[in-house]
């Protein structure tokens, strides 16, 4: 499906033809269709909608551009179709021999997950305080998922978003 749209200027007729393209491919390829994910800047696949407010969003919100395969929409998933066309084509290794040159992981990418294991559970617990006294806004956890998600939307480099971490531990009380 052509996806050109979703940089095509909001008021554009491609975006018009898009949006309604976009709705019709979700509407034949889910179940169901009285509330789908909304694919806005603002909702980011992770608030149920109706059709027409979801068309509404796009408009006013625009569409999420890092949204390019549309697997919570009824698209199949890219890894699923290379997986199938790796597999079909090289039937002399296992079934799952794709996935070490797919993902090109070694024992070093696993991490840290350090020695104590109640670290987790403490992470987990500090999650519900807020972020600084006095803050209603923000709990400790909830600062760190929006700062993780703007890393990943925006392709932030590690060192980067370590050192803007820093940064906002400086300016906050």
């Amino acid at each position: 499906m052509d996806k050109s749209w979703m940089h095509s200027d909001r008021r554009s007729k491609a975006y018009e033809l898009g949006v309604e393209a976009f709705l019709n491919f979700s509407i034949e390829n889910l179940l169901t269709t009285t509330h789908i994910r909304c694919p806005c800047v603002k909702c980011v696949n992770l608030k149920l909608f109706g059709v027409g407010i979801i068309r509404d969003h796009l408009y006013f919100n625009g569409v999420d551009q890092s949204y390019k395969n549309w697997t919570f929409h009824g698209e199949p998933c890219e890894a699923t179709t290379n997986a199938s066309r790796n597999v079909e084509a090289d039937d002399d290794h296992s079934r799952y021999s794709f996935v070490s040159k797919e993902i090109e992981m070694d024992d070093n990418d696993l991490g840290d997950f350090g020695s104590d294991p109640y670290e987790f559970a403490n992470v987990i617990g500090d999650g519900d305080q807020p972020l600084y006294p006095g803050c209603r806004k923000y709990t400790k956890l909830s600062a760190l998922v929006k700062l993780n998600n703007l890393k990943a939307k925006h392709g932030m480099s590690d060192v980067c978003f370590t050192k803007l971490l820093i940064l906002q531990g400086d300016l906050l009380p």
